[in-house]
Protein backbone atom coordinates (compact mmCIF):
# COMPACT_ATOMS: atom_id res chain seq x y z
CA UNK A 1 0.00 0.00 0.00
CA UNK A 2 1.28 3.70 -0.57
CA UNK A 3 1.85 6.12 2.09
CA UNK A 4 -1.33 8.36 2.33
CA UNK A 5 -1.59 11.60 4.55
CA UNK A 6 -4.87 10.99 6.94
CA UNK A 7 -7.35 13.66 6.49
CA UNK A 8 -10.21 14.06 9.16
CA UNK A 9 -13.21 17.10 8.42
CA UNK A 10 -13.19 18.87 11.77
CA UNK A 11 -17.07 18.97 11.25
CA UNK A 12 -19.66 17.87 8.58
CA UNK A 13 -19.94 20.50 6.08
CA UNK A 14 -16.70 22.84 6.64
CA UNK A 15 -13.46 22.39 4.06
CA UNK A 16 -11.41 22.16 6.99
CA UNK A 17 -9.51 19.16 8.24
CA UNK A 18 -7.27 18.79 10.71
CA UNK A 19 -4.20 16.66 9.74
CA UNK A 20 -2.46 13.92 11.02
CA UNK A 21 1.30 15.16 11.01
CA UNK A 22 2.90 12.08 13.49
CA UNK A 23 1.99 9.27 13.95
CA UNK A 24 3.88 6.63 16.57
CA UNK A 25 2.13 3.40 17.94
CA UNK A 26 3.64 0.38 19.19
CA UNK A 27 1.05 -1.49 19.98
CA UNK A 28 2.31 -4.05 22.85
CA UNK A 29 1.60 -3.96 26.63
CA UNK A 30 4.10 -1.15 27.82
CA UNK A 31 4.30 0.23 24.17
CA UNK A 32 3.86 3.79 23.75
CA UNK A 33 1.80 5.82 21.16
CA UNK A 34 1.43 9.31 20.07
CA UNK A 35 -0.39 11.00 17.29
CA UNK A 36 0.03 14.77 16.36
CA UNK A 37 -3.18 16.78 14.63
CA UNK A 38 -2.59 19.89 13.06
CA UNK A 39 -5.99 21.78 13.19
CA UNK A 40 -6.70 24.48 10.32
CA UNK A 41 -5.09 27.45 12.15
CA UNK A 42 -2.02 25.83 12.05
CA UNK A 43 -2.12 24.69 15.86
CA UNK A 44 -0.97 21.29 17.14
CA UNK A 45 -2.77 18.55 19.51
CA UNK A 46 -1.30 16.14 20.66
CA UNK A 47 -2.24 12.44 22.35
CA UNK A 48 -0.30 10.22 23.47
CA UNK A 49 -0.53 7.08 25.76
CA UNK A 50 0.74 3.72 27.11
CA UNK A 51 -0.98 0.11 26.00
CA UNK A 52 -1.48 -1.71 28.94
CA UNK A 53 -2.89 -5.02 27.58
CA UNK A 54 -3.50 -6.11 23.75
CA UNK A 55 -4.93 -9.06 23.28
CA UNK A 56 -5.17 -9.68 19.18
CA UNK A 57 -7.71 -9.51 17.80
CA UNK A 58 -10.30 -9.16 20.46
CA UNK A 59 -9.23 -5.87 22.14
CA UNK A 60 -6.90 -2.99 23.70
CA UNK A 61 -6.55 -1.37 26.99
CA UNK A 62 -4.75 1.58 26.42
CA UNK A 63 -3.80 5.36 28.37
CA UNK A 64 -4.80 8.67 26.69
CA UNK A 65 -3.42 11.70 27.38
CA UNK A 66 -4.01 15.20 25.40
CA UNK A 67 -0.62 17.11 26.01
CA UNK A 68 -3.35 20.48 26.51
CA UNK A 69 -4.61 18.36 30.07
CA UNK A 70 -1.87 16.01 30.81
CA UNK A 71 -3.38 15.58 34.51
CA UNK A 72 -6.75 14.22 32.71
CA UNK A 73 -5.13 10.38 32.18
CA UNK A 74 -7.62 8.45 30.85
CA UNK A 75 -7.94 4.59 30.30
CA UNK A 76 -9.68 3.31 26.95
CA UNK A 77 -10.99 0.10 26.48
CA UNK A 78 -11.38 -1.00 23.03
CA UNK A 79 -12.98 -4.26 21.40
CA UNK A 80 -13.32 -5.42 18.03
CA UNK A 81 -15.85 -7.62 17.18
CA UNK A 82 -16.14 -9.39 13.22
CA UNK A 83 -19.94 -8.15 12.30
CA UNK A 84 -21.58 -8.21 8.65
CA UNK A 85 -20.15 -5.47 7.22
CA UNK A 86 -16.79 -6.19 8.69
CA UNK A 87 -15.26 -5.01 12.37
CA UNK A 88 -17.47 -3.18 15.07
CA UNK A 89 -15.28 -1.22 17.11
CA UNK A 90 -16.38 -0.47 20.77
CA UNK A 91 -14.68 2.10 22.97
CA UNK A 92 -15.21 3.01 26.84
CA UNK A 93 -13.08 5.57 28.18
CA UNK A 94 -12.63 6.45 32.25
CA UNK A 95 -11.49 9.43 33.46
CA UNK A 96 -10.27 10.43 36.38
CA UNK A 97 -12.95 12.78 37.40
CA UNK A 98 -16.27 14.40 36.28
CA UNK A 99 -14.71 17.29 35.62
CA UNK A 100 -11.83 15.70 33.83
CA UNK A 101 -14.98 14.13 31.56
CA UNK A 102 -16.81 17.25 31.15
CA UNK A 103 -13.17 19.32 30.13
CA UNK A 104 -13.37 16.68 27.10
CA UNK A 105 -16.94 17.21 26.35
CA UNK A 106 -16.78 20.76 25.66
CA UNK A 107 -14.06 20.87 24.36
CA UNK A 108 -15.74 18.90 21.43
CA UNK A 109 -13.73 15.75 21.59
CA UNK A 110 -16.75 13.30 21.15
CA UNK A 111 -17.95 14.92 18.34
CA UNK A 112 -14.44 15.13 16.68
CA UNK A 113 -14.04 11.74 17.74
CA UNK A 114 -17.12 10.98 16.02
CA UNK A 115 -16.17 12.58 13.35
CA UNK A 116 -12.94 10.83 12.97
CA UNK A 117 -13.78 7.53 12.88
CA UNK A 118 -16.81 8.18 10.13
CA UNK A 119 -14.04 9.59 8.01
CA UNK A 120 -11.84 6.69 9.12
CA UNK A 121 -14.34 4.37 8.06
CA UNK A 122 -14.56 6.16 4.49
CA UNK A 123 -10.97 5.69 3.59
CA UNK A 124 -10.83 2.41 5.05
CA UNK A 125 -13.64 1.40 2.50
CA UNK A 126 -11.88 3.28 -0.02
CA UNK A 127 -8.87 1.41 0.01
CA UNK A 128 -10.19 -1.65 0.66
CA UNK A 129 -11.85 -1.00 -3.05
CA UNK A 130 -8.90 -0.12 -4.82
CA UNK A 131 -7.64 -2.31 -8.08
CA UNK A 132 -4.51 -3.19 -6.37
CA UNK A 133 -6.27 -4.46 -3.15
CA UNK A 134 -8.35 -6.82 -5.21
CA UNK A 135 -5.83 -8.83 -6.95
Amino acid sequence: MTNRRLEIEVSPGEPAVVLLVACESDPRAGGRYRFVQRAPDGQEHTLYGVYREVARPHHLVRTFVYAGAPQDESVETLTFQPDSRGTLITSRSVFPSFAARELYAQAGMEAGLRESHHRLDEWLEAIHNEPERRE
